[in-house]
């Protein structure tokens, strides 16, 4: 009864007001007569109960046509605030769904409205706000507000740094269980959110960036800020009752163009996998088909350089069918068939000779041996260098000895006459007395090539040999074979000289040069 009569008398006086000039308007009117909405204000926050926003609003509008727009501002904290913070109180808007978050950080402007009702909608156990020296006094208001005991952290407005290292701070104790915060459950990740509603713009930004950043290592971080869905043109403000608070995607997640990123250093760095994993990815981030076709790519790599022959042709195999295709004719990667077929065909080449173990696939050979160099030479650490530089020479040495004279290292049926002179040579080449063995290695083949009349080996003089021979018995001596040693880069480098010399020559003799390096990622 109270509220209906003091709308009939706020409403004539109202029309009075609008009649005189500003400068005759009494100035005890405000004081004498109460406004409605202030008793409505504190009746609905007793009992509750909210009025339509829609009413309030037309009455709102009223109120500032009638005082002016400078009292726009106290006016809107007087006749809508309340009834909007109540209605966030017990039904916040949240978009495209509801998310119960356990942890909320804000930047604080000087609109803590925003603030609040970001702090209502994530509905938080425990609340962070990032705040200047200058939105510091607005922090009393966000806690009597909401309800909610507010952790306050004072940053520079345009202090991003800072604000990556406290965010960076802040989830790291949360993962740890750190302050009052427990695990939702065993193995689950704390949901928090990242309200960059209120703030300066580099407050905003680097909030943004930090979460859209950190969503990577934490999958339960989100981003939210609240925005509205009308907007009062004659008040060049927000319609209230249509805000809500919007959980935002990560652009990196639905663009991916930040996983093609990380997808392409990784390539280029070798690391196959890992780029076969972000394409992969990327396939069901963004729902397109030619980051597939990528991914294809990337595992074909990555089984060549782990030496399965047989899947990377495969794969290779099935992306050169996916290529075919009219949908992928203009797929970057189709410009390189060429290039590609003759990597696949070596890939099965290699395959072949693996599998058969027949050195009569001299093409097969010198794809294994050309693979097994090129690891070689990236490899950084000196024991697996060495093991690569030394499995290739000895293939190298195996295919020449069946190519040429037709017989194995593993039965090379020695003649009496031959096992003599081959005893002869590697007691030479090592200096003290030489036992010939039923298997020939890698030192046993060279020196018999030479007791053969290898017309490329024989003409090597001993010291070289010796060099050779030195190189195999610190590879023999290393920690991943029989001993302790660190083979040395010259005794490496040794080892590989005579094995790309012997590689060379097979590529001849093949009519067939391999190519090894990896087609060039064009997006």
């Amino acid at each position: 009864m109270l509220s209906l009569l003091g709308e009939q008398i706020w409403g004539k006086m109202s029309l009075r007001a609008q009649k005189r000039p500003e400068e005759q308007r009494p100035t005890v009117f405000r004081r004498r007569y109460p406004r409605p909405w202030n008793l409505r204000s504190e009746k609905m926050e007793r009992s509750g109960e909210a009025k339509p926003l829609e009413a309030i609003w037309q009455a709102y509008k009223e109120a500032v046509k009638a005082e002016g727009s400078n009292r726009a501002q106290a006016l809107y904290q007087e006749m809508v605030w309340p009834h909007l913070l109540a209605l966030w109180k017990t039904e916040p808007r949240v978009r495209p769904m509801q998310k119960e978050f356990r942890v909320s950080i804000h930047t604080l402007g000087t609109s803590p409205e925003a603030t609040i009702l970001a702090i209502l909608g994530a509905g938080a156990e425990k609340v962070y706000v990032l705040h200047t020296a200058e939105s510091e006094r607005y922090l009393e208001q966000i806690r009597k507000d909401t309800g909610k005991e507010i952790y306050p952290i004072r940053i520079g407005k345009s202090n991003v740094a800072r604000i990556y290292e406290e965010v960076h701070r802040l989830l790291k104790e949360i993962a740890q269980g750190g302050g009052t915060l427990k695990a939702v459950s065993q193995g689950e990740e704390t949901p928090v959110a990242l309200d960059i509603t209120s703030g300066t713009k580099a407050m905003s930004a680097g909030l943004a960036a930090a979460g859209f950043f950190f969503q990577r290592f934490y999958k339960n971080l989100r981003v939210v800020y609240v925005d509205n869905e009308e907007y009062d043109t004659e008040l060049r403000r927000p319609r209230a009752g249509s805000e809500a608070l919007f959980l935002l995607p990560n652009p990196h997640e639905v663009v991916g163009e930040v996983d093609a990123f990380f997808a392409r250093e990784l390539y280029s760095n070798r690391d196959f996998s890992g780029a076969a994993d972000y394409f992969k990815r990327l396939v069901g981030k963004t729902n397109q088909l030619k980051y597939a076709l990528y991914n294809t790519l990337c595992e074909m790599y990555a089984n060549w350089w782990a030496l399965d022959f047989k899947n990377a042709s495969k794969q290779g195999e099935g992306l050169l069918n996916q290529l075919g295709k009219d949908s992928n004719l203009n797929h970057p990667l189709a410009r390189h068939m060429g290039r590609l077929q003759k990597q696949v065909d070596l890939l099965r080449e290699a395959d072949a000779f693996v599998s058969s173990k027949d050195l009569g696939r001299s093409k097969g050979v010198l794809g294994v041996v050309a693979t097994l160099l090129r690891l070689s030479e990236e490899e950084k650490r000196p024991f697996l260098k060495a093991l690569y530089a030394y499995r290739a020479l000895e293939l190298l040495l195996q295919e020449r000895l069946y190519r040429l004279h037709g017989r194995r290292a593993d039965e090379p049926n020695l003649s009496p006459g031959e096992r003599e002179k081959l005893q002869a040579e590697l007691s030479s080449i090592l200096s003290e007395e030489a036992r010939v063995g039923k298997r020939l290695g890698l030192l046993d083949l060279f020196a018999f090539l030479r007791v053969l009349g290898d017309p490329l080996l024989k003409g090597e003089s001993l010291e070289e040999v010796q060099g050779l021979s030195g190189a195999v018995q610190a590879r023999n001596a290393s920690l991943l074979i029989h001993g302790l040693e660190v083979p040395s880069e010259k005794q490496v480098d040794i080892i590989l000289k005579k094995a790309k010399r012997l590689r060379q020559e097979l590529e001849r003799q093949v009519r067939f040069q391999p190519d090894l390096e990896p087609i060039d990622l064009e997006f």
